[in-house]
This record gives C-alpha cells, sequence and structure tokens, in this order.
C-alpha cells in the first residue's frame, strides 16, 4: 500500500506510467508541428491520428467527429456557442440544476445577454423527471445540456431517452460525458446525440487535453479559429497531451470495462462495511443507478471539511464535492438541488479509480470509523 491513498478519481486521475512514457518523445525527440509537409511533422500527424482513432472507437464514432481540445470546459463551452451561433433567432435552452460549473457559468453568461435558460428540477435523489423536461420545451428551444452522469453524487442520466424526446424537432442535444468516459460504454450512434464533451485528466491522461464529439452534419461554428482540427479548433495541437490521451483511451479499450467490475466491488464492499460499523449515515444520490466508482456519503453530525482534514493526517485524500467549486464557500449547488440536509448531514466524496485496491480500501474503512467516533465525541 502506498503512503498516499487517493480516493478522489472525480477530480483528477494520475496520470499513468504507460501514459506517460507514450508521451515523453514528444517533448524532446518528436516534436516537429503536426502542420508542417516536412517528415517530422507528417510523422507527429499521423500519430496525432491514431489517437483520434483510439477515441473515436471508444465511442463508436466517425474519425472526422472528433476534435482535440484543451479539456471538458472548453469542448462544453464551445458546443454551447456554436450552438447559439447557429440559432440567432432562437433565445431558449434547457439544462439542469446539478451540472458542471462550466455548463453553469455559460449559461449564466447567455442568460445576461437575454437568453432565457430552463434548469430541470431533481427530486431527493438527484433524478430528472422527463415528464417535465417535454413540458419545457417551446417552439425557441434550440440547445439541450444535461450530463450523462454527475460528478458529485455519480447519478446516469438517461441521454438515449432524452434523444427521443427531441427526435425530429430542430434542437440540439449536448452532453458532457466527462464522468461516463471509461467507466461505462458509449456509443454515440446509438445515443443520437449532436455533441460530446470530456477531459483526459479524468482518464488517467494528462490535464490541459479533452475532446469534443460533433455528430456529422451537425451545424458547427468554431470557438478558436485556426486551420487545425480541419478547421474546427485553431491552435498547434498539444502533441504530448493528445498521444497521452491516446494512450489512456487504448487502455480502456484493452480493458473493456473489467476494471469497473472491480471498482464497483470495491465501492460496495466500502458501502456495506460502513453501514455495519457506523450508524446515522446518507448516501447521497440515486443508488440504483450511478458510477460504479462513486459514494457521496454523509455522516450525522459530523462536518465535512473537519472530516478531510481529519483524514488527510492519515495521509486519506477525499473531497466534499466538485473541484471546480473548491474555493467557493459555498453549498454544494447539486445537493442543494436535492434538497439534501447539509446542516445535520454534511457529505464528503469518495471516488475510486482502477489503481484503487482492496488494502487501501479497508485502510479507508478502518480509519473512518475511528474518525467518526472521535468527531461525534468532540461535538
Amino acid at each position: 500500500m502506498s503512503n498516499i491513498i487517493y480516493f478522489d478519481n472525480n477530480a483528477t486521475t494520475k496520470c499513468t506510467q504507460e501514459v506517460f512514457e507514450a508521451m515523453e518523445p514528444y517533448f524532446t525527440k518528436q516534436f516537429g508541428n503536426p502542420s508542417s509537409i516536412y517528415n517530422l511533422g507528417t510523422e507527429v500527424k499521423e500519430e496525432i491520428q491514431k489517437a483520434r482513432k483510439n477515441v473515436a472507437k471508444l465511442l463508436n464514432a466517425e474519425l472526422d467527429e472528433i476534435i482535440f481540445t484543451s479539456g471538458a470546459s472548453e469542448s462544453n463551452t464551445t458546443a454551447i456557442m456554436s450552438a447559439v451561433r447557429n440559432n440567432p433567432n432562437k433565445k431558449h435552452i434547457i439544462t439542469t440544476k446539478i451540472e458542471h460549473a462550466s455548463i453553469m457559468e455559460t449559461m449564466k453568461y447567455l442568460k445576461s445577454i437575454g437568453y432565457e435558460v430552463t434548469h430541470l428540477s431533481v427530486d431527493n435523489f438527484g433524478r430528472i423527471d422527463l415528464q417535465q423536461l417535454k413540458k419545457e420545451i417551446r417552439s425557441d428551444t434550440f440547445l439541450i445540456s444535461i450530463m450523462m452522469a454527475n460528478n458529485e453524487i455519480g447519478n446516469i442520466y438517461p441521454i438515449k431517452e432524452i434523444a427521443e424526446i427531441i427526435k425530429g424537432k430542430d434542437i440540439l442535444f449536448h452532453t458532457d460525458a466527462t464522468q461516463a468516459v471509461g467507466k461505462i460504454p458509449i456509443d454515440v450512434k446509438n445515443l443520437n446525440i449532436n455533441t460530446l464533451a470530456f477531459s483526459g485528466h479524468k482518464v488517467n491522461a494528462p490535464k490541459g487535453v479533452g475532446v469534443l464529439y460533433i455528430k456529422k452534419d451537425t451545424p458547427f461554428v468554431p470557438l478558436i479559429f485556426g486551420h487545425q482540427e480541419k478547421n474546427r479548433r485553431g491552435g498547434t495541437e498539444n502533441v504530448p497531451y493528445i498521444i497521452g490521451l491516446g494512450k489512456a483511451v487504448e487502455l480502456i479499450l484493452e480493458d473493456n470495462y473489467k476494471s469497473s467490475e472491480k471498482i464497483k466491488e470495491l465501492r460496495d464492499y466500502f458501502e456495506t462495511e460502513i453501514k455495519n460499523n457506523i450508524e446515522d449515515f446518507i448516501i447521497y444520490g440515486d443508488v440504483n443507478n450511478r458510477l460504479c466508482n462513486t459514494s457521496n456519503i454523509a455522516f450525522k453530525g459530523v462536518n465535512a471539511e473537519e472530516l478531510l482534514l481529519m483524514l488527510e493526517s492519515f495521509n486519506i485524500y477525499v473531497s466534499t464535492g466538485s473541484a471546480c467549486n473548491s474555493e467557493i464557500a459555498e453549498p454544494s449547488h447539486v445537493l442543494k438541488a436535492c434538497n439534501a440536509d447539509m446542516q445535520n448531514y454534511s457529505p464528503i466524496r469518495i471516488s475510486i479509480g482502477k489503481y484503487n485496491t482492496k488494502e487501501e480500501v479497508e485502510y479507508v474503512i478502518k480509519t473512518l470509523i475511528k474518525v467518526i467516533r472521535i468527531l461525534r465525541k468532540k461535538n
């Protein structure tokens, strides 16, 4: 067991050795610009295409439907702003109250310049109501943006069913699949979505690289203009990071979701042992329909930040929610939307990765039991 027990894999994952080794030559030896016509450039371009093929295979997409970006935040913003620019006469967007900050902040900006945004509610388990979605669709609705899986509670959302609801309507459908990629199989042809976003650093690739899938024939206007990525994303490609992402995706394809089964066993074991040893706790979210690795758990009368710091003293790293909101001293917008009793049940998020072990889980369980007892006596 390593000195650091890292259980915050929804925030970021470590760049694996295989990925690092695949990237390394492109910093020092194969450093050519892929837009150059000489061999040093064309060889790099071929490697980028191999990475693109891996991503396309993972999503069951066409090669030309994959664009490399700096991450999911850029991909999300690009997809939304492209939809806006392609629909100048429509002003209504539908999303949810539990989206990632990159979606929420983009919607906030659009509202400030005159767009109407409907944020679908969720129930106490974080589930959306498809009947509400149907009712909210208007003649001037041009975009629906709903995440595939939530980063805080792990809920998986009915993307295919939503696509069926809007089938035949002149509405674009975007999904932020950042937390879903690598954990559940994704077939964009079967889902019938227009755009999809994810980040490399959630799948053991480096931070600073991501993907935007754009379905063929979907109207598109770039966020960054330039000739790269077939005129869809300007700027010299981040070659080492794209190669790293391609390798990370290759490893996912080779694994064929066996790791997801192992991770689910570890997560379920963790929750069972907590149930058997600690009283008065809540697991937030839809426990029957969530990602294999996520447990958003709260212990009555225990402050989450205090618990997090106590766990850190034992070299255990978890979170209190989204890493993107960690600098904001406000309750989780996701759990607020779920009507969670955060005053009495302040949550920590445990998100297990494919390199975590049962030995580590057992250490976390043993430590949690000890720390919860200490904090409850203190309070």
